[in-house]
């Protein structure tokens, strides 16, 4: 076995030296016309080393030729949907000719109504006059096509009055509106009833006393009833009757201490509340918190122009809110054209929980008569409050 190995390795070794030194090549065949394919089985060596792997061919995938459809794609074409113009809408000014603004109207009176709207059109004007809550006109209007003029003549309401608000609109295109008071006939046969004070947009203070003042004729059943209601002035919330046959007259009520700040209206009628034949009168004012930075007041209740006897006390009484330390300061001078003329009296009054003050004011028995200046103040800088009035000294 030994020598069987040798014997190979010695004939490997020959082999390779003759490659080493060059031997000469075999020649190659002439080529032919016909190529011949001559198949020579493998032959298989032993050999103790593993079997190498036989490389296989990789098939590569190639891209297709490009089409004319590929180089030249047809473009993709999206439809645009179709605008249809739409006409303009023109913009209407609407004016008020008469009555002209703030003109006082009579409850129960004929009154007419005149204005135009530009461009003209002949679509319906609302004319509305309210009062607070209460509407005392409302009615549609067609104004002529060619003019734009309009008109229309109607019998107020006699059921309410106060400061009206007239408004004209033409849908929700144009609107106009302007103020236009509405009192009740005092000369009238009619039940009459108005408010002196307060004054439109006047601060009342819930939990505190609130003062009213006005005047009256012909009252239903010798009575009136007066009052603060909220809820756009649908809903009271303090009302007191008050027994009277005719003349002037003042009040007050107490407002909750809970009520809630708000547009409000101050409010006296007679007769049954909503009934027929009922008067009413209609203030609006701001309802106010008792803890809000504006809610100070101060006012004074006595009605109508005062007088103060000499040698006399003349009482002297209002309301003052969240003035400092309650005080409200009163003095009486004589009236001076260049200022304040030589002191005749003063005093110090003292608001309660409710905000009302009275002071008896005595006058001197040689103070001097004629016309002299009351004034009543409060408070200090941004919270100074302060009320004058002329007055009259009589013997």
């Amino acid at each position: 076995m030994k020598k069987r190995t040798f014997f190979c390795v010695l004939v490997s070794f020959s082999l390779l030296t003759l490659v080493a030194c060059g031997g000469a090549p075999t020649p190659e065949p002439e080529p032919t016309g016909t190529a011949v394919s001559q198949a020579i089985p493998p032959t298989e060596t032993a050999t103790d080393e593993p079997p190498t792997a036989t490389a296989t061919t990789e098939i590569v995938p190639t891209e297709p030729e490009p089409t004319e459809d590929a180089l030249f794609p047809t473009p993709e074409v999206t439809a645009t949907p179709t605008i249809t113009p739409t006409a303009t809408l023109p913009t209407y000014t609407l004016t008020i000719l008469e009555p002209a603004a703030a003109t006082t109207l009579l409850a129960g009176r004929e009154v007419t109504f005149r204005g135009e709207v530009q461009p003209p059109t002949t679509d319906p004007i609302t004319l509305t006059l309210t009062i607070g809550s209460f509407t005392a006109v409302s009615s549609p209007i067609i104004p002529d096509g060619n003019s734009g003029q309009w008109e229309l003549s109607t019998t107020l309401s006699d059921v309410a009055s106060g400061p009206g608000t007239l408004t004209a609109e033409l849908g929700d295109r144009a609107r106009t509106e302007q103020p236009n008071p509405v009192a009740f006939d005092s000369a009238s046969d009619g039940p009459y009833i108005s408010i002196i004070r307060p004054v439109e947009g006047e601060t009342a203070v819930a939990g505190y006393a609130f003062f009213m003042q006005g005047d009256s004729n012909n009252l239903i059943n010798n009575a009136f009833t007066i009052g603060v209601q909220i809820d756009n002035c649908t809903n009271f919330i303090a009302a007191q009757k008050i027994s009277l046959t005719g003349g002037s007259w003042y009040g007050y009520v107490i407002l909750p201490q809970n009520a809630e700040p708000s547009p409000a209206c101050a409010v006296a009628y007679t007769g049954e509340f909503g009934e027929d034949g009922w008067r009413e009168a209609i203030i609006p004012i701001q309802l106010r918190a008792s803890d809000d930075p504006q809610a100070v007041v101060l006012n004074l209740g006595n009605p109508g122009e005062l007088t103060f006897n000499l040698g006399q006390a003349t009482t002297l009484f209002g309301v003052a809110i969240n003035v400092p330390e309650n005080a409200v300061d009163i003095m009486l001078e004589l009236d001076s054209v260049g200022g304040s003329g030589p002191m005749i009296t003063s005093g110090k009054a003292f608001a309660d929980q409710f905000g009302f003050w009275s002071i008896d004011l005595d006058v001197p028995d040689d103070a001097p008569t004629g016309t002299a200046l009351l004034t009543l103040s409060a408070g200090e800088n941004d919270t100074y409050q302060e009320i004058r009035l002329s007055v009259t000294l009589s013997p």
